[in-house]
């Protein structure tokens, strides 16, 4: 990854443990075996003076926010990714990766790490034009984020070997959608 300083972004999308450890409730398959590569690209990018953002998914207590398509499962699987939960349905970040204070933090309700959030105001304001997506799970988080930064005119590169889906299939079939929008794909 390379960039011009002040220019680009980091995100990191849904690496926490509800994602990424087998046997989680939100598992995706191929997601443990991508944090090695994200902690690599996280480090580069640190390295470069650019930005990382955190996107974070977190629900209530209450699961009052909990979209309708997950809520049954949500109620019944022990309310993962609460806030200051811990564990292997948690919110925390998957073991291998480090948040630190100077990174941005952003809490997204769906799956776009846009839809509802204050990211495009902050990327703005840091003059970003520029946005490298690492993180799980590419049909969902990323696709979505991925096109909500292109509507939003941002240049969008997805890191392939940091990105995971359930099978590979899946995954080759979104990376040629989103390549085939305008997204760069990084192999």
């Amino acid at each position: 990854m390379t960039a011009e300083k002040g220019k680009c972004a980091l995100l990191v999308i849904d690496m926490q443990k509800a994602f990424v450890e087998p046997g989680a409730a939100h598992c995706i398959k191929d997601a443990k075996a991508t944090v090695p590569y994200c902690a690599q690209e996280i480090e580069k990018a640190r390295q470069q003076g650019i930005p990382v953002f955190w996107i974070k998914r977190q629900y209530r207590e209450d699961g009052s926010d909990v979209e309708f398509t997950r809520r049954e499962d949500w109620l019944a699987g022990g309310r993962t990714m609460a806030p200051g939960s811990t564990g292997i349905n948690s919110e925390e970040l998957a073991e291998g990766l480090e948040q630190k204070p100077e990174d941005y933090e952003i809490i997204k309700p769906r799956w776009s790490a846009f839809f509802q959030t204050k990211l495009d105001l902050v990327l703005r304001r840091l003059g970003v034009d520029t946005v490298i997506l690492i993180g799980t799970t590419t049909p969902n988080c990323i696709r979505t984020t991925c096109y909500d930064a292109i509507a939003l005119d941002y240049h969008t590169i997805i890191i392939e070997k940091c990105c995971s889906s359930q099978s590979k299939e899946i995954q080759d079939a979104n990376m040629a959608d989103m390549e085939r929008i305008g997204a760069v794909i990084l192999r």
